[in-house]
């Protein structure tokens, strides 16, 4: 999972991505405070955001690690004289499981 932000400058308004991730807007909260700081990568205007701001989106390297890991284990299940249809069932976990944080982060907002 990882979080993004939009710039607040009006030519910009281009999506950045933030490098702390957590679970949650409360562990979010513990570790940045209310406000993040951060400047923009693309036009590089200072950008101040309140993390209810923040969105999240599902890492798709991990998502791409899974494929990877599922193709070696059917390699070698193969090898071994085997054939292995679960092993399509790893990458879709991952990926459910990366929705699934996603979307737990987006639902839950603070109240100040």
């Amino acid at each position: 999972m990882k979080l993004y932000y939009y710039c607040s400058s009006q030519s910009c308004k281009k999506e950045n991505s933030i490098t702390i991730k957590s679970n949650n807007r409360y562990d979010l909260k513990q570790e940045i405070g209310l406000e993040i700081n951060e400047r923009c990568k693309h036009c590089g205007n200072h950008t101040k955001r309140h993390i209810n701001r923040l969105h999240a989106k599902p890492n798709y390297i991990i998502i791409i690690a899974g494929w990877v890991l599922a193709a070696i284990v059917t390699v070698f299940l193969w090898n071994l004289g085997w054939i292995s249809t679960l092993t399509a069932t790893i990458p879709i976990a991952i990926w459910m499981s990366e929705e699934k944080r996603a979307s737990a982060f987006n639902k839950v907002l603070l109240r100040d």
